[in-house]
This record gives C-alpha cells, structure tokens and sequence, in this order.
C-alpha cells in the first residue's frame, strides 16, 4: 500500500492572470528552478509529442544533474489551471516514488497573479513516508527559491505589479 507526500506553495507574480500562465510555461521559466541541496535544478524540457500547451502531450525532462523524468500534460484551463503527471525518474528517485501529479491554480490579485503550486508525490510504500517527508521538505524548499528565482527575473526585466484583472 503506497503513501502520498503533498507539497504546496504559492506565489505572487507581478503579471496579469493570463501572462503569468504563459510565463510559467516558456523554457526561461523551467531554467529558474535551479533546485536545493538534493533537489536537481531544471536544464531544459524536450516535448517529445506535442507541446506544453497540449493535453497529452509528453516531454522529457533533464535535469541538471544529468538526470530524467517524463511529464505528461493533463489538464490545461487556461489561464486558471494546469496539471502534469511526472514518472519515469532515472535518479534515484525512482526507488521512492512511482509518480507525482503537478498542479497550478491561478487567480487575479490586486498585484498580479497568485500561482498555488500543488506537488502530490505517490511513494511506492508507506515504509517510505519519513524519507519521503525529508526530501519533501527539501522539495518545498527548491520550490521556494524558484519563486524567488521567478520574481527576481521578473523584476529585473521591470515587471511592475499588474493592474487588477476584470476577471478577479
């Protein structure tokens, strides 16, 4: 019987709702999860049938530990949702956790856009769960600073917080 570890962490873009949905999907935004202590940093995605912007479309992730994973787009309501299965870890990894699930809520702020990251790790046995907790945290940590990392480019390429969107 597995066991699941949930990450989540949220962040505020100074992007309007739909542009902060398209952000988080370029290859520069990929390259900011640079990762912490255990956690690899993101080198690039390679789509090997369709695109990020595809139900059902699968990609290759590699890392910049020179390891793997495959994603494979679920759910796309743009600009207000997004969900990838992940599997297929060539790291070690592979030995913890049979998948994981990815999900984006977005909403319109008075600043720009929130982004609620949801991270569903599936381990392959409840006799996992305290390691699966320890790298968990060290996962929420990497996610932090890719937020930080996200906030720090978009400040330095002058985002200014977004006006408040019609839809929020």
């Amino acid at each position: 019987m597995s066991a699941e570890v949930v990450i989540r962490e949220s962040v505020e873009l100074p992007l309007p709702l739909e542009e902060a949905f398209d952000f988080f999907l370029t290859p520069e935004a990929y390259r900011l999860f640079t990762g912490w202590g255990p956690i690899p940093g993101l080198r690039e995605v390679v789509w090997e049938r369709g695109s990020n912007v595809e139900v059902g479309s699968i990609g290759t992730v590699h890392n910049t530990d020179g390891s793997t994973h495959r994603e494979r787009v679920d759910a796309i309501d743009r600009p207000r949702f997004y969900a990838v299965e992940i599997d297929r870890f060539s790291s070690a990894f592979r030995f913890l956790a049979e998948g994981t699930r990815e999900t984006w809520e977005l909403e319109a702020t008075a600043g720009g856009a929130r982004v609620d990251r949801t991270f569903t790790f599936r381990l392959r046995s409840r006799l996992l769960s305290p390691l699966g907790h320890v790298l968990g945290r060290a996962f929420a940590k990497a996610v932090r600073v890719n937020h930080a990392n996200m906030r720090a480019h978009l400040a330095a390429r002058g985002a200014e917080p977004a006006a408040p969107s019609a839809r929020a």
